[in-house]
């Protein structure tokens, strides 16, 4: 058989009497030396090319110092994962998995409408220790504000609440109600 592409190549050196053709059996013309060594160069260029069409198989540690320019399809043990979804940790050793977004993390997150500050969010979805800037919140009609303060929306209306009891609600006309007093030209 004649060997046309590197994944043709014997691991078992005495097995390999040709390249393309060329006659590289022990005793060989020493003529056909030359040609043999161009042949193997184009099968390793057509290789690194992908011009062959072998697969390539890394069992040690693959590294690259440049850009991993990944063109086709991209799997995790085979895995390709559905729209939406990207890699997370499994460990030290241990294949990354596919993961989706569940609601503890933001069910829906567009970078025009949520900034966050420092803080985190955590897993029922509250945010902690940081600063929020929102355009727009769709995933809930409730904003959390630290441990004890909510901003509800409630049909036309939003009511501020504290530790679950209404104190102020701003109507869809700019009506202002409290349930204490208001100061005028107060200072804070």
């Amino acid at each position: 058989m004649s060997r046309t592409k590197i994944s043709e190549w014997s691991s078992t050196a005495a097995s390999n009497t040709d390249v393309g053709g060329v006659n590289i059996a022990e005793g060989c013309p020493p003529a056909t030396i030359n040609n043999a060594i161009r042949e193997v160069m184009a099968q390793c260029n057509n290789w690194q090319s992908g011009a062959s069409g072998d697969n390539q198989t890394n069992a040690g540690t693959l590294t690259s110092s440049g850009t991993l320019a990944v063109t086709g399809a991209f799997t995790l043990d085979g895995a390709t994962g559905t729209s939406g979804q990207f890699m997370t940790s499994a460990g030290s050793g241990a294949t990354p998995t596919w993961t989706s977004l569940s609601l503890g993390t933001m069910s829906t997150q567009n970078a025009d409408a949520v900034n966050i500050t420092g803080g985190s969010i955590n897993t029922s979805g509250a945010i902690t220790g940081g600063t929020v800037t929102a355009a727009t919140i769709t995933s809930s009609t409730t904003l959390a504000i630290g441990s004890n303060w909510t901003v509800v929306q409630s049909g036309s209306d939003i009511i501020f609440k504290y530790s679950g009891s209404s104190k102020m609600k701003i109507d869809s006309s700019g009506n202002l109600t409290v349930v204490g007093n208001i100061t005028a030209f107060g200072s804070i």
